[in-house]
């Protein structure tokens, strides 16, 4: 290929991949964890995953409220991590922020004259808090509007994610994963159980049934079911005790880059993000979720195994073979991807992105971006 016909291609995935960023990670809601993250008055965290930094924090009055971590003098962050706080104070020159954002100290402020009500707060963010989780859109509202309803964007899966009582459900431990590979490879990895029977052939063949699904979309969204092995001894008892959470995996795939995965006692949340502005660079933020926070070492280590489970599947047998994948996409060896009758949520996942980046579905996407 001529130098300037490559030079031409990666400049035109980088269009696409920055225009793709602008769309699902600014215009979306973006999931932010469970709602018990952020217990109590003063329970804060900070998360910069979407390409801009953000604080969510819950208020004296209780509700929870999310901005742009930019201090209004210079714009440094106010706060870092997470954890709990009174207020928020920049470390570069000491402007100080209630929980709601408001900016009550500024150090030498007879400089800044008549600063106060052009800069009287963070820059607030819309945030929805419902069916026990969080999300939040990474960009001011044009009507200067805090508040939005989830459901319209869940395309009619709300009441069953409330069904799961999620609010009253307790954290147990998170993994920050870096791949190299581009981002919806990771999240593919979650939509579909065709590779069950080989790639984890000695991890989880002898837990579930490889190439077997229950799919269903809910507009952008989707549900994958999974069945376990210990499946058939239903056929001996009353239907009536047949529980669907403890003989199934559930998987819902959260539009554009969340999978949320229910396995009977407990529920792994993974947010997959582009990384270092590079369409082969990404993270997976990995966490646990547990019906009642830990008490007991036994209690400790029975969910410390489970993350250990995970881990050693998708970090450890995944996404090998994705980041293989990665290598092959760039290789020119073939200009697009084959998705079987059987990965019904692979061309459900690619054909929503399409749809809202404005393509129409039989348009062919690029791959590498």
């Amino acid at each position: 290929m001529h130098p300037g016909a490559t030079r031409s291609r990666f400049t035109r995935i980088r269009n696409i991949f920055r225009a793709k960023q602008q769309i699902l990670f600014r215009e979306y809601p973006i999931l932010m964890g469970f709602a018990s993250t952020w217990a109590v008055p003063g329970s804060y965290r900070t998360d910069d995953y979407a390409g801009v930094p953000i604080l969510i924090v819950r208020g004296r009055d209780n509700k929870l409220r999310a901005f742009l971590n930019v201090c209004r003098h210079r714009g440094a962050k106010v706060a870092q991590g997470c954890g709990e706080a009174r207020v928020f104070s920049c470390p570069y020159h000491a402007w100080t922020y209630d929980l709601s954002g408001r900016v009550t100290g500024i150090p030498d402020e007879r400089s800044f004259p008549g600063i106060r009500p052009q800069r009287s707060s963070l820059t607030e963010l819309p945030l929805c808090e419902k069916h026990g989780l969080v999300w939040v859109i990474p960009t001011p509202s044009s009507d200067a509007s805090f508040e939005f309803d989830i459901d319209p964007w869940l395309g009619g899966l709300g009441a069953e994610l409330a069904s799961f009582g999620f609010d009253t459900w307790a954290f147990h431990d998170r993994r920050v994963i870096p791949e190299a590979m581009n981002w919806k490879l990771l999240v593919d990895t979650f939509h579909e159980g065709y590779h069950i029977g080989y790639l984890h052939k000695e991890s989880l063949k002898s837990i579930l049934y490889g190439n077997i699904a229950d799919f269903e979309a809910f507009g952008l969204n989707h549900r994958l079911t999974f069945p376990r092995k210990k499946l058939e001894r239903l056929k001996t008892e009353p239907e009536e005790s047949w529980s669907l959470m403890w003989n199934t995996t559930i998987i819902y795939s959260l539009f554009p880059n969340t999978i949320l995965m229910v396995q009977g006692d407990h529920v792994e949340l993974s947010r997959i993000f582009p990384r270092d502005d590079r369409v082969d660079r990404a993270v997976m933020e990995l966490a646990l979720y547990v019906p009642c926070a830990s008490t007991t070492p036994d209690e400790r280590n029975h969910w410390d195994k489970n993350m250990q489970l995970v881990l050693d599947v998708v970090t450890g047998e995944d996404f090998p073979a994705v980041r293989s994948i990665q290598i092959g996409l760039t290789s020119g060896a073939q200009m697009h991807t084959v998705y079987g009758r059987n990965e019904p949520a692979m061309i459900h996942y690619h054909r929503s992105m399409r749809s809202a980046l404005g393509g129409s579905p039989g348009e062919r996407d690029d791959a590498a971006a």
